[in-house]
């Protein structure tokens, strides 16, 4: 955790020199929150914001979260830092000479040519306008070339000083000047390439031989160069006319750095061997800053960020950082010696008459009057003697006297002082005679002067006394509600916390039971306002610009309108770090603020937003409650504290601070580090597609956290606002491309106006590729293609097998049916008449025929080309046309007209066409019919066949058996299975016969 020292020089040094230190707070920053070595001896920041320290371990770099050491090679004594154009950082070490960190891979290598012998050690990096970079070494200045790495040696005259002898600074004009430690000041002559001496040992003028060590400088707006010495103090030297003044000091002064304090007035930091102090030019004086760090300290190098404000003192103990805007709130230390400590500012108000002056009250004692711009305090103790009553209130009236309500813990005095600071004299009058009259014990929490110039007075459980003045300069008391009345409203320990008068004149009561209207013309106390179970008790009121009434509860805040509507609450579920809420003031901007145990609350009513200061930033303590006050201006703050206060100043919140700059710290891929450059596309592999980005805002505040959000373009469309949390993680990314978009807010809302933008491409996995996917679409079509050739070629080779038998069958066993049958009639006729072979001889030709008849269907069946529909149909019509003529038998074919594009396999053709046959042979042979009707279709997937007749017809309901085997009906039944149809006989005796067969094709 970083830690804050605070302090306002006014307590620890003589009130004459309080006003000529700023009033500043620091930072420090050591080895705890994350630095290498707390022996720190340069900084500079790059492009991107990064800052970066040499320290005597190796240079780091910091985006004010954390520290990132460069460890290796080694280096050591780091005393000078420099950034090129290119982004690339220049290092002077102790070891290693100078060496470079690549601003992509972020590596550190040593430059070859820049290695000093025989000592290699170097030192004060600096990067000149024309580009050239210059370093010390032991025997003098180095001219580096930073694009070749090209070296010239400017040698210095030998002495006894062994250390890295220059460090440099350039003017308005370009001219480049070296600090050559005991040798003298130097001034380069870029025409002549050399290195001229116009002050110290060196020097060729006898009278400008300053016997002195030349250490570190700067240049002033005014073009001034001022440089620390070991022995004289501090330089002024200036380059137009040669003139120089020495300004002594006792420490030796290591480091200048221009500045300017919370007035915009300009100065010098100083840091030296003792710590860290501020001259002003004007006075010729230094006032050193104290207790920085609990031991002895030295300031090795400043450095000044001339576009935020903020100053970096290199320490031997750490880091010192003064923020402007961590300046916010002031910390002003009641001096020692003033009165007793501890003691806590209780009350602020602003004098009426003079608005430098305000008025302190104290827990004990008395108050005290601060006058601002001088930082002069001085007590006024309280009467009688001896007593040490708390201040509650104060009230000024038109006259300039203080009224004073106080809590006599002692029991013995007054409640009510008046005070007279014209005179400087406490008063008593008839009104506050009359009002000490009251209250058994002389707490006087509440109390004011309304427009009537009425007094009114209470505490929590006695009630309310309004007094007035008489004509006559006497006072009585005008109090609108009986005693009787208010022990009601105070009945069942209902405690008064609070009175506020609005700018009506009405005044309001905050009491454990929720808000009361005190009405005057109706003589009664009205609720106005209670939320019952939840959040009752009131400890302050406050009403607002809007006239809108603010409420400070246990548990929350709440606003209400004059008609006594709820119009917004805030608990702690949104914001609020405590639940005891006391103190509520508005500034001018109509910024709400609230004080309680954790801390100081500022609402933003036109954003909503809520804020959150506690020590961290600048308040002396976290307990605000009760103590929250304004100046009549409303543009400052004042919050009483244990033996000080703390003052803010509100404008600083109004102003239109630019948004922070953005960077990203850190790239890790798969838990490992990814170096990149910000605007190349980021390749990752299909196996690298887990990444994560740290990115940070690098504005260095110490006020309330940045804000971050970020999202993935091509995952996600809205913003994720992480908070405070700065890195964005994302997992199991697609292939494809992805624009992370990166933005960031202070504390008080501005937001990046430019994202900052990180392309990613995730490559997809070789089988996640086009080119994958073709081949495997090739492969398979490839494969396809093969099956469906080897199919094909199946086909081929079983149509030359089909043709191949069909052949055979023909030619020799059609042949030889053919002889058998032209024999056996050959035979038969050279038979005489009658004979008894005759018989058997016809029954050898008629089986012939058949078996040549039946072997041409078998060989037609097996031919390829056969396979269409359309052949078969047209074989099934000649072998009806044949058979049914030659029986004078009328019939009709009814054929379809297009069925070329149909083709049935070999098993199906046989099927369909012996079914086809043996139905036709059954008609022709058992029907006795005069008239048959065929009929062949095709009907979506399916092919129809029907063959009708007018015959005899025969009974359905005979065996089956006998029927099937009587006219062969078994095989059209097992030839339809086999064709996976149907087979459907109608029949009746006298009624004819019709066949129908369905079978997909």
């Amino acid at each position: 955790m970083v830690r804050w020292r605070w302090f306002w020089v006014g307590y620890l040094m003589p009130l004459a020199l309080a006003a000529q230190l700023p009033a500043i707070s620091f930072e420090t920053i050591t080895t705890e929150d994350g630095l290498p070595s707390n022996l720190v001896l340069s900084a500079t920041k790059d492009h991107q914001g990064f800052m970066w320290f040499g320290t005597r371990r190796c240079p780091v770099r910091y985006d004010g979260n954390t520290f990132r050491p460069f460890l290796e090679p080694e280096t050591e004594l780091v005393s000078g830092l420099a950034e090129d154009s290119s982004g690339r950082l220049w290092v002077s070490t102790d070891l290693n000479g100078v060496c470079t960190i690549d601003p992509i891979t972020l590596q550190l290598r040593p430059v070859p040519s820049a290695q000093p012998t025989p000592a290699p050690q170097t030192g004060h990096f600096f990067r000149a306008s024309d580009g050239y970079g210059w370093y010390g070494d032991w025997y003098g200045a180095n001219r580096i070339n930073l694009t070749t790495a090209e070296v010239r040696h400017y040698p210095f005259r030998p002495t006894n000083y062994v250390m890295v002898k220059a460090s440099f600074l350039e003017d308005r004009e370009g001219t480049v000047w070296v600090l050559g430690a005991d040798n003298g000041l130097f001034r380069y002559d870029r025409a002549a390439d050399t290195l001229v001496c116009v002050l110290g040992r060196d020097c060729p003028d006898t009278t400008r031989r300053l016997e002195t060590v030349f250490t570190q400088g700067c240049v002033d707006r005014a073009g001034q160069l001022w440089i620390g010495t070991q022995r004289g103090g501090l330089l002024r030297y200036d380059p137009h006319t040669d003139d120089y003044e020495l300004f002594p000091t006792d420490p030796a002064v290591l480091s200048v750095a221009e500045g300017e304090d919370e007035n915009g007035r300009p100065l010098l930091w100083v840091g030296d061997d003792e710590g860290l102090s501020v001259f002003r030019p004007e006075q010729g004086q230094f006032y050193r800053f104290p207790d920085l760090f609990p031991d002895a300290y030295s300031v090795n190098a400043l450095y000044r960020d001339t576009t935020e404000g903020i100053v970096w003192a290199c320490t031997s103990e750490g880091i010192l950082k003064y923020h402007p805007r961590s300046n916010l709130i002031q910390t002003i230390r009641l001096p020692e010696g003033l009165v007793d400590m501890p003691v806590t500012v209780t009350t602020i108000v602003q004098d009426q008459a003079d608005a430098d002056v305000y008025w302190l009250g104290l827990s004990h004692t008395g108050m005290v009057r601060w006058h601002r711009p001088s930082n002069q305090f001085s007590l006024v103790r309280f009467p009688p003697a001896g007593t040490a009553p708390e201040t509650r209130w104060i009230a000024q009236r038109d006259d300039g006297t203080l009224w004073i309500g106080v809590n006599q813990w002692h029991y013995n005095g007054p409640g009510l002082l008046v005070y007279d600071p014209a005179c400087a004299t406490f008063l008593e009058t008839p009104l506050s005679r009359l009002a000490n009259r009251y209250f058994s014990v002389a707490f006087f929490m509440y109390g004011f002067f309304d427009p009537q110039q009425r007094l009114w007075i209470g505490n929590s459980d006695e009630g309310i006394h309004v007094l007035a003045e008489t004509a006559d300069g006497e006072a009585q008391e005008v109090t609108p509600w009986s005693q009787a009345q208010q022990q009601e409203l105070l009945q069942h320990n209902n405690l008064i916390n609070d009175l506020l008068l609005d700018r009506r004149g009405g005044v309001w009561l905050a009491t454990y039971n929720g808000i009361y209207l005190a009405d005057e013309a109706r003589r009664r106390f009205t609720l106005f306002d209670s939320v019952g179970g939840d959040y009752p008790t009131v400890n302050t009121l406050l009403e607002d610009q809007k006239g809108h009434l603010w409420a400070a509860r246990w548990g929350a805040i709440t606003e209400t309108d004059t008609n006594g509507r709820r119009l917004s609450q805030l608990t702690t579920a949104g914001g609020l770090q405590d639940r005891e809420n006391r103190g509520l003031v508005e500034d001018r901007y109509g910024h709400l603020w609230i004080g309680n145990y954790e801390g100081l609350h500022a609402y933003r009513t036109d954003t909503k937003r809520l804020f959150h200061f506690s020590v961290g930033d600048g308040l002396l303590s976290n307990n605000t409650m009760d103590r929250l006050f304004t100046n009549r201006a409303g543009d400052a703050l004042l919050i009483g504290q244990k033996n000080g206060f703390n003052v803010l100043r509100v404008d600083l919140l109004r102003q239109p601070y630019p948004a922070p700059p953005l960077a990203v710290s850190s790239l890790r891929v798969q838990e490992q580090e990814r170096p990149f450059l910000g605007s190349t596309p980021i390749h990752l592999k299909r196996s690298e597609n887990a990444f994560s980005v740290d990115f940070v805002a690098l504005n260095y505040p110490k006020l309330p956290t940045n804000q971050y959000a970020y999202y993935l373009e091509g995952l996600e469309t809205d913003w994720k606002y992480s908070g405070p949390q700065h890195l964005a993680s994302y997992t199991n990314l697609s292939p494809g491309p992805y624009t992370l978009h990166l933005k960031a807010a202070d504390a008080f809302g501005n937001w990046n106006d430019q994202t900052l933008q990180l392309h990613f491409r995730v490559a997809p996995a070789f089988y996640e590729t086009w080119t994958f996917r073709l081949l495997v679409v090739v492969a398979v079509l490839g494969l396809l293609y093969s099956l469906y050739r080897y199919r094909i070629n199946q086909l081929l080779r079983l149509q030359q097998v089909r043709n191949r038998i069909s052949a055979d069958l023909h030619d020799e066993i059609g042949a030889s049916l053919s002889g058998i049958s032209i024999m056996g009639t050959m035979a038969r006729q050279h038979l005489p008449t009658p004979h008894p072979s005759v018989t058997f001889l016809e029954r050898i030709v008629d089986d012939a025929r058949q078996l040549s008849t039946s072997l041409d269907d078998i060989v037609w069946s097996v031919k390829p080309e056969n396979d269409a529909l359309a052949h078969l149909i047209a074989r099934m019509t000649r072998y009806a046309s044949e058979l049914l003529e030659a029986k004078g038998i009328d019939y009709h074919v009814q054929v379809p007209e297009q069925v070329d594009h149909l083709t049935l396999s070999m098993e199906q053709r046989r099927d369909f066409y012996l079914i086809f046959k043996e139905a036709l042979n059954n008609l022709v042979k058992h029907a006795q019919c005069s008239y048959a009707r065929i009929e062949i279709r095709v009907d979506r997937q399916s092919l129809h066949l029907a063959i009708q007749d007018n015959g005899i017809g025969f009974d359905l309901n005979a065996p089956s058996e006998k029927a099937r085997e009587r006219n062969g009906l078994g095989n059209l039944y097992q030839r339809a299975q086999q064709l996976n149809g149907t087979l459907r006989i109608d029949s009746a005796v006298g009624e004819g016969t019709r066949i129908a067969l369905t079978f997909p094709v």
